[in-house]
């Protein structure tokens, strides 16, 4: 009987030694409930992402972060927020890139094994297209990791690689120039050139003084505005193709290789700085591009926690300056200084409200259409005598509170579209 009791107490010993260890997260499927949710290399809604995932993608969840699970899409590891992962019950295969799915195309040595030319893809882009594309790249040595279908930064860097490899404008887009010559079924297009002289939308000019200062332009924008820009740079030699007044990759490209010469910021956005390097530091007829900025489509990663920026009042054209001070939904921020914060307290009269107004928000050289609340609230980190922080709208925000978009700040954004900083 004592030998019983002792090895009862023996086994009660290890079973609370065993209980008292924290076990590691087991592993457990989990099934994306919405389409076009980020697979995010970091637990953060600023983070980088490899793909937008399909409704109905099965995952591996192998731990907990904060707001995020922490999962495995085949061999790509990542984070995908909790509320948009349905845990257990899955059975329905990746629609991206089940284990062994594209097989077909990993076994080709050639690219000709690999069939016809597959459709256009870009970052974002998923499913067989998109593996066809890797294994093409990896065939031509530019994509070094897993074919998984999933078109993220690492292939949209490879594409850029090749790109730039075989004499293609570098968008990093698989559009449908850059397949035909990768399958060889079309050579690089040669660029329509002309000089100063011989260009007939240059109509005499052979100097930059004799162009009217344009306003700051970007990619997809078109007219007065970009004829004036092509022009410059044809002048000083790094536009090489036809003037035809369209914001295009040969635009871009030009822009970007006077960026770099100059030493500014290369994004290829003929902004600021760009159009004062270019037409003299004197250059006062420009104004910013208002953009829209789709905060849950990469914009909420615009302008980083931390980043102080200027705020413009639509309505009264008063400025002041903010920091953000974080925001999942929306970016709460806070006045710079206290001189900040009585010029925005101001634009209500002098007292705190939750009314919304139209704003522009400029960042790093570009302008983006939003909208502001005048209530500090929650956190504050700033002796700024504003008592905590305010909320900043852009496209497709959602309050806290609510979790919806919320018609009056959206009505606000609109309303910044149309103003000009």
């Amino acid at each position: 009987m004592k030998a019983f009791h002792r090895s009862f107490a023996l086994a009660l010993a290890i079973m609370l030694i065993c209980l008292m260890i924290p076990s590691a997260f087991a592993a457990s499927t989990g099934t994306v409930n919405t389409d076009k949710v980020f697979f995010r290399v970091k637990a953060s809604t600023s983070s980088d992402y490899h793909a937008l995932l399909k409704k109905g993608t099965v995952v591996t969840i192998t731990g907990t972060s904060g707001d995020f699970y922490a999962v495995t899409c085949n061999s790509q590891k990542g984070y995908i927020m909790k509320k948009f992962v349905t845990v257990g019950g899955g059975t329905q295969s990746s629609s991206l890139n089940a284990s062994g799915k594209y097989s077909e195309y990993t076994s080709a040595k050639t690219i000709s094994a690999l069939g016809s030319v597959p459709a256009a893809t870009k970052v974002g882009s998923s499913g067989a297209a998109v593996a066809k594309l890797q294994q093409a790249l990896k065939i031509k040595g530019y994509y070094r990791t897993t074919v998984d279908g999933l078109y993220g930064n690492g292939t949209a860097s490879a594409v850029k690689n090749y790109q730039k490899a075989v004499g293609l404008n570098q968008t990093g887009t698989a559009d449908r120039t850059t397949l035909n010559v990768l399958w060889g079924k079309a050579t690089v297009p040669k660029t329509n050139t002309t000089t100063v002289s011989t260009d007939s939308k240059m109509n005499g000019i052979t100097k930059i003084s004799q162009i009217t200062v344009p306003s700051t332009t970007r990619k997809g924008n078109t007219g007065k505005n970009v004829l004036a820009l092509q022009q410059a740079l044809k002048i000083k030699g790094y536009y090489k193709a036809a003037i035809n007044s369209k914001y295009d990759d040969n635009t871009v490209e030009a822009v970007k290789a006077f960026q770099k010469a100059k030493g500014l910021y290369v994004d290829g956005v003929a902004g600021n700085k760009t159009i004062k390097a270019l037409f003299g530091t004197n250059a006062a007829n420009y104004t910013y591009v208002t953009e829209r900025l789709d905060w849950f489509h990469g914009g909420s990663s615009r302008i980083p926690n931390g980043a102080s920026f200027t705020v413009k009042d639509v309505l009264t054209g008063k400025t002041f300056s903010a920091r953000r001070l974080f925001g999942a939904n929306h970016m709460d921020s806070e006045p710079l200084t206290s001189k900040d914060s009585a010029t925005l307290k101001s634009l209500y009269g002098g007292h705190y409200s939750w009314n919304r107004r139209a704003i522009l928000v400029k960042y790093n050289g570009r302008v983006y259409a939003a909208s502001m609340n005048g209530m500090p609230h929650g956190t504050s980190t700033i002796n700024n005598n504003w008592p905590g922080h305010f909320c900043i709208h852009f496209y497709g925000s959602k309050t806290h509170g609510t979790k919806r978009v919320d018609s009056a700040h959206q009505s606000c954004v609109a309303r910044a579209m149309n103003a000009s900083w």
